[in-house]
């Protein structure tokens, strides 16, 4: 029979880590579209126009990486959760089972 522990801390730690992450790029995101888009005025046409193309790809692709990393992050709550519910629940039928 297999032993598996779970551990809350490291689990919150990971939850809080996550979320921090997410914060960090989208924080880079801003700084780096603030700064490029300040220079914006001096390009030529052809590569405004790229950057317009290439800032929607940019964009898309960044904000499917904060979504994935939320959903890892809400995932993990979510086990977190069971776990914790799972164990409330053993111990209170324990509990039961000896009379307390």
């Amino acid at each position: 029979m297999s032993n598996y522990t779970f551990d809350f801390v490291q689990a919150d730690a990971v939850l809080t880590d996550m979320n921090n992450i997410n914060k960090r790029i989208q924080t880079s995101i801003d700084e780096m579209e603030s700064t490029v888009e300040a220079s914006l005025k001096d390009w030529t046409g052809a590569a405004r126009e790229q950057y317009a193309i290439s800032k929607v790809a940019w964009n898309n692709a960044a904000d499917n990486m904060v979504l994935y990393l939320e959903q890892a992050r809400q995932t993990l709550l979510t086990i977190s959760d069971n776990y914790g519910s799972t164990e409330k629940r053993h111990a209170m039928i324990w509990n039961d089972v000896r009379g307390g």
